[in-house]
């Protein structure tokens, strides 16, 4: 190529670079005025959104800048202050608040402008001529390269004096001061198709560095500023703590603590329809604030923090707390009080009618399972099903409702008719009703009847239905023979019987049965007096009667009392209990007796015959004898030594039937003799003997003074007797016995005066 073309090429490309340089230079000019506030061509509605930056944008905090390494925006430009602007200085700029927004749309424009270079330099080479001259490095010219809307830091990030001048170029004198150095430098030695692609590379990757640094200022000081709020429409146990402080945001989550702390944990059995509540506090149930939100606060460069004060922290779980002691203490109480036994159900007669009342399942809580539970659920859950086993009664609701059916439509349903030999008995369904509860019996239910209570009322409507029985009885003959009547059964209503023939007769269609009877036994029975053994008389002893008649009379009197009397095998007579009372009521007179010695009157005078008669009968009978005491002075009326007197319980005969058959004695005067007969079966042989009398006295004369004295003549002589009784049974001696008594010498009585 001719010189000449070279140097109009050269021109042209100049002239191009003179337009383009200009253009970026007015551009870059125009944005930092706006940034700083000052005064520029832009419209007031610009002007105003300078002033009044938008929401999104963020300032730079200062503790930022202040740590920074690297030097501040803006400082070279701050140092290099036109005459146009003399009040310009690093600590008075305006500062420029630049959103991420801001940034992106910045950077694409570098882009675009980039495509419009290329462009224009196509056009230039077009149009150069050879004629041009080459062009002289132009002073003002200033950097190609686009240059985004750049950043100014706020007056709290303004660099300090000390802070070297920052070679970013941040603003538009900070460019130009770098494009003049450029240009002093020899950019023209860029010639030809190379060197010119070798400046638009350069250009272009210049702007990445910048956009990357303002970028991630605006990151970092993004999460700084928002550290000490809680990310917006964020809430937390029904609590919107979206935008509070870290110190609001934890006294609001406290509140809605306290509160929930305050209301109860409900333990329940569903299936039972049982609960317990117990406030949470008191269950050790609580929750962490700070641990809460601890993700939600507080200096983070993760992006999803930031994004969420972007779009929102929506819920959030709170951290529950729980005090394990607590917790298990508290629960351990509740399962206490759902805890129970099973109850049955039952059935209540009401009128003519079962009704039944439900009854209860058993509950056994698992504590410690349904506490898991509990620590599990809490804060969301606060109403817990308890680990519970749930049992039921050994009666079911099931079971006493059909139980209940059954009496209504069956045994209450109407009256029943029983029949027996004695006649026929109607039982209404009141009577059944009123006599009737219903029990439990090894876990089933039962109807209890009280057939006495029914049975007895039956009888009195009806006594037909009901025979008396007859006691065993004897009498004694106008010759002293025993005649026995054995006794006999009466019959009445089966009270313990009748309620299961109600029952029966309430199933059948024609609602009757029989009628249940039992045996009335008598007072006195033929085996309660041995009738049976009665067959003979056994023994017999009888004694002469005085010529006193008062004294006959009291024989007569206590021989009636005798008559009739039984002694069943192994019981004991006792003449005194069967003469008792012995008064004038009685029949019983004053006669002789003897006192001390002396023929005295007294009341039933003449008794100890009827002791000395009944003593001998037992006596041969071969019965036991347990009492007896002769006479002090001997009686011939009565045999030596085998005799007895009686006084009240002190002297007494007793004697006990050691025989297997019953005895019943007989008592009668007659013939001037008074008698005793034991009837009975023939068990003993008895024998008797008497020794000769020793010790012979002579009777002498008593002086009595006593105002009662009854004279009278000697008696007897004093002496002594032994007497000897062999009792056999089948012949072999089974007792054998002596007794020796003394008498004293029967004086005679005189009667003197005491003053004799």
């Amino acid at each position: 190529m001719s010189k000449a073309k070279n140097a109009a090429r050269l021109e042209a490309e100049a002239r191009v670079a003179r337009r383009r340089q200009g253009a970026a230079h007015r551009a870059l000019r125009s944005r930092a005025t706006r940034g700083k506030g000052a005064r520029s061509d832009a419209s007031p509605a610009a002007e105003a959104a300078a002033q009044h930056p938008p929401t999104a944008e963020l300032a730079t905090p200062t503790w930022l800048a202040a740590e920074s390494d690297n030097p501040e925006l803006g400082a070279a430009a701050a140092s290099a202050a036109t005459p146009s602007e003399p009040d310009a200085t690093p600590d008075s700029r305006a500062v420029t608040r630049v959103s991420a927004l801001a940034a992106a749309g910045a950077a694409a424009n570098a882009a675009r402008r980039e495509d419009e270079r290329k462009a224009s330099e196509q056009e230039a080479d077009a149009a150069s001529t050879p004629d041009e001259p080459e062009a002289a490095p132009d002073d003002t010219a200033v950097l190609t390269t686009p240059v985004e809307e750049t950043a100014v830091m706020s007056p709290a990030f303004a660099p300090r004096e000390s802070a070297p001048a920052s070679a970013w170029p941040a603003t538009v004198d900070d460019v130009r001061t770098q494009a003049i150095v450029e240009s002093a430098g020899g950019s023209s030695t860029s010639t030809g198709e190379r060197g010119a692609h070798a400046k638009k590379r350069g250009r272009r990757w210049l702007a990445v560095p910048i956009v990357i640094i303002v970028l991630a200022g605006l990151y970092v000081g993004a999460q700084a500023l928002l550290s000490g709020t809680v990310p917006r429409d964020t809430e937390t146990l029904g609590v919107q703590i979206g935008g509070k402080s870290t110190g609001a945001a934890l006294a609001a989550i406290d509140g809605a603590a306290d509160e929930l702390g305050a209301a109860d944990i409900t333990l329940t059995v569903e299936s039972e329809g049982e609960s317990v509540g117990m406030p949470a506090a008191d269950a050790g149930l609580g929750i962490d604030a700070e641990a809460t939100i601890q993700d939600l606060t507080g200096f983070t460069l993760r992006p999803e923090r930031l994004w969420q004060h972007v779009t929102g922290g929506g819920h959030i779980d709170p951290v529950p707390t729980v005090d394990e002691d607590a917790l298990d203490s508290a629960v351990a109480d509740g399962a206490a009080e759902l805890d129970r036994d099973a109850v049955d159900a039952s059935v209540e007669i009401v009128g003519t009618a079962g009704v039944a009342h439900p009854g209860e399942n058993s509950i056994s809580v698992d504590a410690d399972a349904t506490a898991e539970l509990v620590r599990d659920g809490w804060p969301t859950t606060t109403a817990v099903e308890a680990v519970a086993t749930v049992e039921p009664p050994a009666i079911t609701n099931e079971a006493a409702e059909s139980f209940a059916d059954d009496l209504s439509s069956q045994l209450l349903a109407g009256d029943v008719t029983l029949s027996s030999d004695n006649g026929d008995a109607t039982i209404t369904a009141d009577q059944v009703a009123e006599n009737s509860t219903v029990t439990t019996q090894e876990g089933t239910l039962a109807l209890d009847i009280d057939g006495e209570t029914i049975a007895a009322d039956l009888v009195k409507k009806n006594p037909d239905l009901e025979t008396e029985p007859e006691d065993a009885s004897f009498t004694f003959t106008s010759s002293h023979q025993l005649k026995a009547e054995k006794s006999t059964d009466g019959v009445t209503v089966d009270g313990a019987a009748l309620g299961d023939a109600i029952t029966a007769a309430a199933q059948t269609q024609q609602r009757a049965g029989e009628l249940p009877t039992k045996a009335l036994e008598p007072d006195t029975s033929s085996d309660d007096i041995g009738v049976g053994d009665l067959k003979e008389i056994v023994a017999s002893f009888d004694t002469p009667l005085t010529a006193e008649p008062v004294r006959t009379q009291n024989l007569r009197t206590a021989a009636a009392d005798v008559e009739g009397t039984v002694v069943l095998s192994g019981e004991e007579f006792n003449l005194h209990d069967v003469l008792s009372p012995i008064t004038e009521a009685e029949g019983y007179a004053d006669a002789h007796v003897i006192v001390n010695g002396v023929l005295t009157d007294g009341i039933g005078g003449g008794l100890s015959q009827m002791a000395t008669t009944s003593y001998n009968a037992a006596y041969f009978a071969g019965y036991t004898i347990e009492q007896f005491r002769p006479h002090s002075v001997w009686f011939t009326r009565y045999p030596a030594g085998r005799e007895s007197t009686i006084w009240g319980t002190t002297i007494n005969v007793r004697f006990t039937n050691d025989t297997p058959y019953a005895a019943v004695l007989n008592s009668y005067v007659e013939g001037g003799r008074l008698h005793v007969d034991i009837w009975s079966t023939k068990y003993y042989d008895v024998t008797t003997s008497a020794s000769d009398k020793t010790n012979v006295k002579s009777p002498g004369v008593k002086e009595v003074s006593s105002a009662n004295c009854q004279a009278k003549s000697a008696g007897q002589d004093g002496f002594t007797i032994t007497n000897r009784r062999v009792v056999k049974h089948a012949g072999e001696t089974v007792k054998d016995t002596s007794f020796t008594w003394t008498y004293q010498p029967d004086d005679a009585i005189k009667c003197v005066s005491s003053d004799d």
